[in-house]
């Protein structure tokens, strides 16, 4: 048995200057007696799913094979909560953080104490947003509501849209407070005084995710298609409204299709029609963000059911309840006419799931840039040079996306979630998770010190171990030391 540990040390004057990337190779030599016509073998480390499987600590792992000092990761709070929805920091720097349950909204100080600002009986703060003059609107959820919490304390139920789920808060440059919900997906708009009114109607179930691109238009994410859709701020966008197929139809694959979505409820309500900007291959949009050049990202997870919707015939069948009364239960249309299946139930934390990341430019072409069969992505950032962060379960990892799909893992918090990101005007980098709910920093220094720890390899054999090989980069005032353990046992 055998394993590697390899510390890599920087002297921290130089710590932001020098490059940190190296490729390390351990090949042992395995002599064995020539009784048994064994003959040297090689253990070789040097790929992301090798180095996975070890222990890395203030490293960061690259999928192209390197190690490099990773941005400082350290504990900042512990929000006392089983799970961290949402952070936000207010016009001062002061960071809130949102979770449950029950439905809480914490403050945090500059060293990590909390106080709490908010909390309800509901089962989850979901999302939270400041205006100009940090009022903090909390959404809650299931059954929930937005709250409107003032500098000075006060709270009040600014809107009840009496649906069953309110997923995210997104604030408009004139103030107007975009809600967005679930089971029905709909986005409503509420002024300062709480006045609302049906902003979009989808026929999807939820509405996940809103973001403003800074053009005048209002982008959401939804489920169960999978949608990406924008929706114009400004009155004159309704004179497109005829142009391309509704949403709840459409099977486009690119945003240069210029599909439309036209509400459900625009004649009565006031709705506004859509465009689909893109429809991802995954079934749930988590997360959306802009960056500075107009560039989209896109988060999305779980696998579509295959095929089309399969009629549905009419028919009355006894179920028992939970209470022992007999209850009659009608499956299928009156009318025996074909709709469409209704959407899965919502996990919000799935056990497994595949996901997906998408870049969309500025003139509407889409790319996938990043993919995992078995992880989701709950949360999307942007670095102080511009990377992309993705927070992931249920490993509780944040990985880095680098350009030319090269990406890497960054940190691995203890929690099981990472699932939202908060940047300070230093350059910090607040870390959000559940399963526990903790707050994390990253960044923006790197760590002086790092180690990492690989799987142990078992020879199976009695073995005399040979020599250790490596290879790669050091810039002056750093250093990397190897360390090698053997022993008859699965742990040496």
């Amino acid at each position: 048995m055998s394993d590697l540990i390899a510390p890599l040390r920087s002297t921290p004057s130089r710590m932001l200057t020098l490059p940190r990337a190296f490729s390390l190779l351990a090949a042992f030599l395995i002599c064995v007696a020539p009784a048994i016509a064994e003959h040297t073998r090689f253990w070789r480390q040097s790929d992301y799913d090798a180095f996975q499987k070890g222990d890395a600590k203030g490293v960061a792992l690259r999928s192209d094979g390197k190690l490099v000092l990773a941005p400082k990761f350290a504990p900042f709070a512990d929000a006392s909560l089983a799970y961290l929805w949402a952070l936000r920091l207010d016009s001062h720097g002061n960071l809130f953080a949102a979770g449950g349950s029950n439905a809480k909204v914490v403050k945090f100080d500059s060293s990590g104490n909390s106080s709490t600002v908010f909390e309800s009986q509901d089962m989850t703060a979901q999302a939270l947003v400041f205006d100009k003059s940090d009022n903090l609107y909390v959404a809650t959820a299931p059954d929930g509501k937005v709250y409107k919490i003032t500098p000075a304390g006060q709270k009040s139920v600014l809107f009840d849209p009496k649906t069953k789920y309110i997923w995210d808060l997104a604030l408009g440059p004139d103030g107007t407070l975009f809600v967005a919900t679930g089971d029905p997906g709909k986005i409503f708009a509420v002024d300062p005084s709480g006045n609302s009114q049906l902003f979009y109607s989808a026929e999807e179930t939820h509405i996940r995710t809103l973001v403003l691109d800074g053009k005048g238009n209002l982008l959401a994410g939804t489920e169960p298609n999978g949608l990406v859709l924008r929706i114009s701020l400004g009155a004159e966008f309704a004179a497109q409204s005829g142009k391309g197929q509704p949403a709840r139809q459409s099977t486009a694959k690119r945003a240069s299709s210029q599909t439309a979505a036209k509400s459900e409820d625009s004649s009565d309500e006031g709705g506004r029609p859509a465009y689909v900007v893109y429809e991802t291959a995954k079934k749930e949009i988590t997360a959306l963000t802009v960056d500075a050049a107009g560039n989209l990202y896109v988060a999305a997870i779980g696998e579509k059911r295959p095929g089309p919707p399969q009629p549905q015939v009419q028919q009355n069948d006894q179920e028992n309840n939970p209470n022992g009364q007999t209850i009659t239960v009608t499956v299928g249309p009156p009318n025996g006419l074909q709709q469409p299946r209704p959407a899965t139930p919502f996990v919000p934390f799935p056990a497994v799931s595949s996901a997906a990341v998408y870049r969309i430019l500025a003139d509407g072409s889409p790319e996938e840039i990043w993919a995992s069969p078995d992880t989701s992505v709950y949360a999307i950032g942007l670095s102080p040079e511009g990377k992309l962060l993705l927070g992931t379960g249920n490993q509780g990892a944040v990985m880095q996306l680098e350009g030319d799909r090269v990406f890497s893992r960054l940190a691995k918090a203890e929690s099981e979630q990472v699932t939202s990101f908060a940047r300070a005007s230093n350059g910090k980098i607040y870390v959000a998770t559940a399963n526990p709910g903790k707050v994390f920093t990253l960044g923006p220094e790197l760590e002086s010190e790092g180690t990492f720890q690989s799987e142990p390899f078992d020879a199976r054999i009695f073995s005399r171990w040979g020599r250790l090989t490596w290879w790669g980069e050091n810039g002056a005032g750093s250093g990397i030391e190897f360390y090698v353990r053997a022993g008859n046992t699965s742990d040496p």
